[in-house]
């Protein structure tokens, strides 16, 4: 499609559906704004954040399971326990695209809370497992239903918040999953010291304790969790409230409202950015799988007990949370992606380096802070980068699961590489992720130089942007357009 083209098409219906709200004074409307973004960070962002830390502490409490006598209790040979944590990804994977248009469908809260439940039943469940065929399949289908709040959590975001609002939020919601490795290090080590008794083995009592209130949880979804500014309640917000609420949805490139469009689908698939952002993803997933389910495995190979090497878990994730609101809050104020992940990633690099080098038990440990504190960031700014530059809701949403789902297929390898037999060293484990790190520099650095050109070519040739109304974003939808609208600007 030629520039004039769109140019041309962007200007269609302009001054059709003008359907506006009423008009509210600007100084009352910058105070309903600051009201409406407060109660939204008081009620929103905790309850996402609160979701993806059950989401997060049942999908990694296996490795702590591990320590705690889950191969024994199982009775796992050989590769049996790298591949049930495949499978966990296995299901994750065939289930995100579904789950993003079941999303427009029902309603978030519907979705989120349905699958809550069912994932909270599958972790549980694991406690009574006795073969390796029954944690198989609860894996599998812990899985398929922990797909909706990952991908999903976005999607929402993007239905309150402003484009350059994004990242910073997404760091509060996914920060929960640093809390949780390390909430997870301190649960397990409770459960190993405190709990132990003849009936229940420590890794059935840690699935059963964190698994129960994630069922509960879900069935709170149904009543607590917003689905878009026009189903704001009124005891949430003021009338004004709600209006901003829209007006800023609306502005927000959110003014298409098909459950699913078949051009934006196919939007999705072509877009070389998504290209870029998959490749991305893909070398992010590896290591990033690979931390959470083995660093207890490798913290307690370079020394400690079993109950001390959970204890020990902890740190590293400290240092994560740290590291997640600070980059997010700096990406959020430059407007920045790429460079904001190409500079975690060599946070990373460093770390897998420390491990690969030296064999000294407090240089390996440094090297895990490292890694901890270069992967985390990634995903928030990798989330947030990639709503920002996707215009229309199934483009946007198809986006961030292909992202995903690519992301999670590779995340089966991570599941793989740290093999029993070259412990301690694991150089092959630490030496595929460290490539894969460097992966992540190469195209972040590289789709940021494209975008700051293209952004470039469209101030060149259209002039420097100006705010787009609602109904300029709906005729971009409706034409085909997307984010090669010329008042259209990429985050870099």
């Amino acid at each position: 499609m030629s520039n004039d083209s769109i140019a041309e098409k962007a200007a269609v219906a302009t001054h059709e559906n003008k359907s506006r709200l009423v008009a509210i004074p600007p100084s009352e409307r910058d105070a309903a704004i600051k009201r409406l973004k407060l109660k939204l960070d008081l009620r929103l962002v905790p309850y996402l954040a609160l979701l993806y830390l059950f989401n997060s502490l049942d999908r990694g409490n296996i490795g702590n399971a591990r320590l705690a006598g889950l191969e024994e209790g199982t009775h796992l040979t050989g590769n049996d326990f790298y591949n049930a944590l495949s499978f966990f990804y296995f299901g994750y994977t065939i289930s995100q695209i579904p789950n993003m248009f079941i999303m427009k469908k029902v309603t978030p809260a519907i979705l989120v809370g349905v699958t809550m439940i069912m994932w909270g039943v599958c972790s549980t469940s694991m406690a009574a497992a006795k073969s390796y065929s029954g944690l198989v399949a609860a894996r599998f289908f812990m899985g398929i239903f922990e797909a909706s709040v990952g991908p999903g959590a976005p999607i929402i975001l993007s239905f309150f918040y402003l484009r350059h609002e994004l990242a910073w939020r997404t760091a509060l919601f996914f920060g929960s999953s640093t809390f949780a490795g390390a909430f997870g290090g301190l649960i397990a080590y409770g459960v190993s010291k405190n709990l132990s008794n003849k009936t229940l083995a420590p890794w059935q009592l840690l699935f059963i304790i964190e698994g129960v209130p994630t069922i509960f949880l879900g069935i709170i979804t149904f009543f607590i969790l917003p689905n878009s500014p026009e189903t704001l309640e009124s005891w949430f917000v003021t009338p004004q409230e709600k209006q901003v609420a829209i007006e800023r949805a609306r502005s927000g490139h959110n003014t298409d409202t098909n459950a699913l469009d078949k051009r934006q689908l196919i939007a999705a698939f072509k877009d070389y950015k998504n290209i870029f952002t998959c490749l991305i993803y893909i070398g992010l997933n590896i290591p990033l799988a690979s931390y959470t389910s083995f660093l207890p495995t490798i913290i307690n190979l370079m020394g400690y007990e079993d109950a001390k090497a959970q204890l020990m878990t902890v740190p590293p994730y400290a240092c994560a949370i740290v590291c997640v609101f600070a980059i997010s809050w700096s990406s959020d104020r430059t407007r920045n992606r790429g460079f904001h992940v190409a500079g975690s990633a060599l946070v990373a690099c460093i770390g897998y380096i420390l491990l690969i080098s030296s064999g000294n038990v407090q240089a390996n440990y440094v090297g895990a802070c490292f890694v901890a504190m270069g992967l985390y960031p990634i995903v928030p700014l990798m989330l947030s980068w990639v709503a920002n530059n996707n215009v229309g809701h199934t483009k946007r949403a198809v986006s961030i699961a292909m992202m995903n789902t690519f992301g999670q297929c590779f995340a089966t390898v991570g599941t793989q590489i740290y093999k029993t037999p070259t412990a301690p060293r694991f150089f092959m484990g630490y030496g595929v992720c460290l490539a894969f790190t460097v992966v992540m520099i190469v195209f972040s650095l590289a789709l940021a130089v494209i975008l700051k050109r293209e952004n470039s070519r469209r101030d060149f040739e259209f002039g420097m942007p100006e705010p787009t109304t609602p109904e300029e974003q709906q005729a971009a939808v409706e034409n085909g357009i997307y984010d090669n609208h010329p008042g259209f600007r990429y985050f870099t």
